[in-house]
């Protein structure tokens, strides 16, 4: 059996489950996000760690014997730095912190060539900009270690300090290519390579160690990969199927065996490593869930789901003109500009609070398609989606999103959905422990059991989508430059 840790931004979930995915035993603590100050998002990585080893004790318990690894799977873009002793410095500068927003135009400067070299865009999520912010507060001269969550977790339990490279490539100081820290973002960044982990392949064995607290021995250490690239594992989805995660944050990424990169200067998906050979490209929208969850608390003034969907059934698709902007949390992909707001256009005296609340839904739902379209522009085929995420609960919304983006999205059952990570992160533990050769070729029974639907986009809403979505690119294109201008005033 293997253990599945799943390090997310709002809680931290572990598993203990057979190769065929079935769960026997599972537990799921909350990770707090700390605000001390406007623009902050942070972790405590002692609370992280905490968190696992609680859970660890608990879903091994009985099992000891039949535990053949720990498998590990985290959040990207996080940063923490670290003392002497290699305890936390600072607390972990998530994907939400804004902070280093003011560098993202700084490193700009050299963004084709860090993009071509790291398959990232120079966009402020990621720790390079991060490290620029830590220097200019004095924090980086007091570090002797740079840590990104997974590398901490994995030295604290196992000893070792060692990070794999899908994570590591989610950083923008990984080359794609080589798969080494790149020369270009470290100069940049003015970091020394040896105050970073070991960057190593995830789907092999790190190590084999033995665990006296949890009673565990020789028990094989894998690193994995991130969340995203383990939810398409968890999935077995490759190639020409990819994952839609309709989460916190919007998503759309593929795994392919090539490095993909876009070839217009907008750079507008990445390319990170994912595990086992397979590069993972697609684009993060920072306006997901919570975007949606805040119109519906906040312009809808509902506590309650079921009260939203059955208000933008009311609507028709377009919402009647007016369209909903849903860049609360600026924006990383496919916009790459973190001065874009908020902005509900077009509102007029007949209109409702249900046209806002569709309009909302299909705000992000553009947004999804931008990187869609950029993707298909560069090669990329992609006949049908995956769902992920808390989302794709909500059957309205997914709806919504099939029909803009003229594609089928497949559903799941809530626990494969909520657990898809871990469950990649358990086929890559049966590819580091040699028990098959590629890792897509694990097809797990519980995902087939699983699927509970396929959502079919509607052919009369195609072309009625695609004229709104051409304005909805004119809106964002006339807005960014009028919210860029405002914020240098």
């Amino acid at each position: 059996m293997i253990v599945a840790i799943d390090i997310g931004t709002s809680s931290v979930k572990t598993a203990l489950m057979d190769f065929e995915g079935h769960i026997a035993k599972e537990c799921t603590q909350p990770v707090n996000l700390h605000m001390p100050e406007p623009g902050a998002a942070e972790h405590d990585l002692d609370e992280i760690l905490k968190n696992i080893f609680k859970c660890l004790k608990l879903v091994v318990k009985g099992f000891e014997k039949k535990v053949e690894a720990l498998s590990f799977s985290c959040y990207l873009h996080g940063l923490a730095l670290l003392d002497q002793k290699l305890n936390p410095l600072t607390g972990v500068l998530t994907h939400l912190d804004t902070r280093s927003a003011i560098y993202q135009d700084e490193v700009s400067a050299h963004g084709q060539k860090l993009y071509m070299r790291t398959g990232c865009p120079p966009i402020f999520v990621y720790p390079l900009t991060k490290l620029m912010w830590a220097r200019a507060r004095g924090f980086l001269e007091k570090a002797h270690a740079i840590s990104f969550v997974k590398d901490y977790v994995i030295y604290k339990l196992a000893g070792i300090r060692a990070l794999d490279y899908g994570t590591a490539s989610g950083t923008g100081l990984m080359n794609i290519h080589k798969l080494k820290w790149d020369s270009l973002a470290l100069e940049i960044a003015n970091v020394d390579e040896k105050i970073l982990p070991e960057i190593v392949e995830g789907a092999k064995v790190l190590d084999y160690k033995s665990f006296p607290d949890l009673g565990l021995e020789k028990t094989a250490v894998v690193l994995g990969s991130f969340d995203g690239a383990l939810q398409n594992i968890g999935y077995s989805v490759y190639e020409d199927e990819g994952v839609i995660n309709l989460g916190s944050t919007a998503v759309i990424r593929i795994l392919k065996k090539d490095v993909v990169l876009d070839k217009r200067e907008e750079m507008r998906f990445f390319c990170y490593y994912g595990a086992d050979g397979y590069r993972t490209i697609g684009a993060a929208s920072n306006n997901g869930m919570t975007f949606l969850e805040w119109i519906r608390e906040n312009i809808v003034k509902s506590s309650q789901w079921n009260e939203f969907l059955k208000m933008i059934k009311e609507v028709e698709a377009c919402s009647e003109n007016v369209y909903v902007l849903p860049f609360i949390s600026g924006e990383r992909f496919p916009f790459r500009d973190p001065y874009l707001r908020l902005t509900i256009l077009g509102v007029e005296v007949h209109h409702k609070v249900s046209h806002i609340a569709r309009a909302a839904i299909e705000g992000v739902g553009y947004t999804l398609k931008t990187a869609l379209n950029a993707m298909e522009e560069n090669g990329i085929v992609i006949k049908s989606l995956h769902c992920g995420g808390g989302g794709c609960n909500l059957l309205e919304v997914v709806k919504i999103i099939s029909n803009i983006l003229d594609k089928p999205i497949t559903l799941y059952s809530g626990d494969v959905m909520r657990m898809a990570s871990a469950l990649g992160a358990m086929i890559v533990a049966i590819r580091a422990l040699n028990y098959v050769n590629d890792i897509a070729k694990a097809k797990l029974d519980v995902i087939i059991k699983s699927q509970a639907d396929v959502i079919s986009p509607e052919a009369q809403l195609k072309n009625v989508y695609e004229k709104c979505y051409e304005k909805f690119l004119i809106y964002v294109k006339e807005l960014a430059k009028t919210y860029k201008s405002i914020y240098k005033l």
